[in-house]
């Protein structure tokens, strides 16, 4: 293949990366564009250069793939719960009677009023201490403490 196609899929290649996400389309690119200085250099065989490019972009996709997870390992705040997150495993007091049947139950901790459910379905009365196991959205799982 000559030069100048090896130019021109480099160049097409490059804008297709501008307007997909991924930054995956430009590496085939460059490998095109270095195949296509091959070919100036003289070598003029094509299926040479055809798996020079696919072993060139290949490589520079698993190394981007890899130098970029470990830049951006982890996302800004990852590590920071939330409010919510916080509540799991504290204790707390039953204010309303859990009943999972009935669709009810509110518990006060850190002297916050919340919705309410068992974990394991049981009713659990009013004043009884428990401990929030997970969560759904803004209602709280609770085990009761013995």
């Amino acid at each position: 293949m000559d030069y100048y196609l090896w130019f021109i899929a480099a160049l097409v290649l490059s804008m297709i990366e501008i307007i997909t996400p991924g930054f995956v389309i430009l590496w085939f690119g460059v490998s095109a564009a270095i195949v296509g200085l091959l070919d100036l250099l003289g070598l003029h065989n094509t299926v040479w250069q055809i798996i020079i490019w696919i072993v060139l972009s290949l490589i520079m996709v698993i190394l981007s793939r890899t130098f970029f997870k470990t830049i951006f390992i982890k996302s800004p705040g990852e590590d920071y719960k939330s409010n919510i997150d916080v509540l799991i495993g504290q204790k707390g007091v039953v204010t309303e009677e859990i009943d999972n049947v009935k669709g009810n139950g509110r518990i006060l901790v850190q002297g916050q009023d919340w919705s309410a459910r068992s974990e394991d379905d049981s009713t659990i009365p009013v004043g009884s201490p428990v401990e929030i196991v997970r969560y759904e959205g803004i209602r709280l799982f609770v085990k009761i403490i013995n």
